[in-house]
């Protein structure tokens, strides 16, 4: 049987395991995206070292983001820690984190630095449960996708954007964001949509 065949049968024995409705996971998920991140989480839970190092990791940069963030609300500059990188480094990196507030606001730079601890946390977790290629670079985007869908950017309350534009509007942005989260819901599948699609029909224009 060849790569992709194999890959699917795996992923649908894997998925049977769950109950009646696994073979509509698998049916759902062609390329064993789930499936693969099960392994690699099984493969870091065999090696317990790597696992344990990863999460020693994790509870270190989190219990630094209090001080870093107390810091920051009294107006210094943060710790001069090089075992870590800056956090302004680390947030500047990324440009979902563009608006001041993520660095001025001492709220909004604790929930900054708690979330790239987590993607560290999984890149950690990914690194100790390495195996073979092919699953592992279906593990790697399947946790890439989870943790994008999770960024504090794409919700309301944690976007300080959203939230500066709501205050700018007098709540307007919110109302039209709310009506088009209900179009979506009714109307897209619950997908957000990425376009107007209503002017156009298909086979047509």
């Amino acid at each position: 049987m060849d790569e992709p065949g194999k890959a699917w049968a795996e992923g649908e024995e894997a998925m049977a395991a769950v109950g009646p409705e696994g073979g509509l996971f698998a049916r759902l998920d062609p390329v064993s995206l789930g499936s693969s991140l099960l392994a690699v989480g099984r493969r870091a839970a065999q090696n317990p070292a790597g696992a344990a190092s990863a999460y020693w990791r994790f509870g270190v940069a989190l219990a630094k983001i209090a001080p870093e963030a107390m810091m920051r609300w009294s107006g210094g500059e943060g710790s001069p820690d090089d075992a870590v990188p800056p956090a302004e480094r680390a947030l500047a990196a990324d440009k979902r984190f563009a608006d001041p507030a993520w660095l001025d606001n001492p709220a909004f730079f604790a929930i900054g630095l708690a979330y790239l601890a987590a993607v560290q946390l999984a890149d950690d977790l990914l690194e100790a449960g390495q195996g073979d290629a092919m699953t592992d670079a279906k593990a790697r985007l399947a946790a890439d996708l989870m943790l994008a869908g999770l960024a504090p950017t794409n919700y309301f309350a944690t976007n300080p954007a959203a939230l500066k534009r709501a205050f700018e509007t007098g709540g307007a942005s919110a109302v039209a964001g709310a009506r088009n989260f209900v179009d979506d819901l009714l109307n897209n599948g619950g997908l957000p949509r990425q376009v107007d699609t209503r002017p156009f029909q298909v086979g047509r224009n």
